[in-house]
């Protein structure tokens, strides 16, 4: 009998035409990979959750126990809306209280060093990696404050301004002159969402390396559409295979050693300078765009890493 591997997203932040589209997506790119590996594959919307506390950790879904068999999760503690946000950590932190696997929690340390944009940069700039200059932006009616200290520290522009917690290039602004980072800082100072500024990098590509076991399996450098300043494919971003991950193979091993991840997605900006760390993800950094044979590889290591730790849990 197959594992199952349930996504849950936050349907919330979607149109029902968007969300429909989103699951369907996600469960033709991954299931055909995962029936042949052992586990089926499922995706949730988190609207209809309803996490509990009784005598045992609850996911009620459409009159289901969601736990009451135990299985993978996948679950994004993200949401384009605060409160949202928190019913998607209510969601994450009951799958982690239970005897189920949640596959995004796979790294020693606080769990905000899997998303949180600053706070991972400061870890990985205390190991010696390259990383861009990142200034956290004050609250509400306090954005304002930290034009000072970005011309200071950054220089005169131009700038990325991103959501600290978001992914998908979703909420990312370019800036290219003092007046659109104030105009930029007065609209983020109304999202409710914390904002950091960089920094723009020029680049040739962003490069995605998949880690495995602490060992580079290989990479995927995604390029933006001509014009345009975000890579993802989503977005009309294009991408190849090659061998630039060679350059970071020793800063990638660094990174998954210092937290304990036996899988890890690792984004870098490859500048003229040299390759720049952008960020990490866990269990969401797909792998479905990449060409054979790199596909089935990252496959095998990704649903590999993920048999060993359901069976590891289990144990413990």
């Amino acid at each position: 009998m197959n594992t199952t591997i349930t996504w849950i997203y936050q349907s919330g932040d979607y149109t029902a035409a968007a969300a429909e589209k989103f699951e369907k997506g996600l469960v033709e790119r991954y299931s055909g990979v995962a029936a042949p590996r052992g586990f089926d594959f499922r995706v949730i919307g988190a609207a209809e959750i309803i996490p509990s506390c009784l005598g045992k950790p609850v996911l009620r879904y459409r009159g289901e126990d969601l736990l009451s068999q135990r299985q993978c999760f996948i679950v994004g503690d993200k949401s384009l809306e605060p409160q949202g946000m928190e019913a998607m950590r209510a969601i994450y932190r009951t799958i982690q209280a239970s005897d189920s696997t949640l596959l995004n929690r796979s790294i020693s340390g606080p769990d905000y060093l899997e998303r949180d944009k600053l706070a991972l940069l400061q870890h990985a700039a205390g190991l010696g990696v390259p990383t861009a200059g990142t200034i956290a932006v004050p609250f509400g009616k306090y954005a304002r404050l930290v034009v000072d200290e970005v011309k200071r520290e950054l220089g005169a522009g131009p700038y990325i301004i991103k959501p600290r917690e978001l992914s998908m290039g979703i909420g990312v602004l370019r800036v290219d002159s003092h007046q659109q980072l104030v105009a930029a800082l007065d609209i983020v100072a109304q999202t409710g969402f914390p904002y950091i500024v960089q920094p723009y990098l020029p680049h040739s590509a962003d490069m995605r390396v998949y880690v495995a076991d602490g060992e580079v399996i290989t990479s995927l450098s995604r390029r933006p559409k001509p014009g345009g300043y975000l890579a993802n494919i989503s977005l009309g971003g294009s991408a190849d295979v090659n061998k630039d991950h060679l350059q970071v193979e020793d800063h990638c091993r660094s990174i998954a050693k210092s937290l304990d991840a036996e899988y890890l997605c690792i984004d870098w900006l490859m500048t003229d300078t040299g390759p720049v760390l952008n960020e990490w993800s866990t269990a969401h950094g797909g792998f479905m765009v990449l060409p054979e044979p790199e596909r089935s590889m990252v496959a095998d290591a990704f649903f590999g890493w993920i048999e060993r730790k359901f069976n590891r849990d289990r144990r413990d």
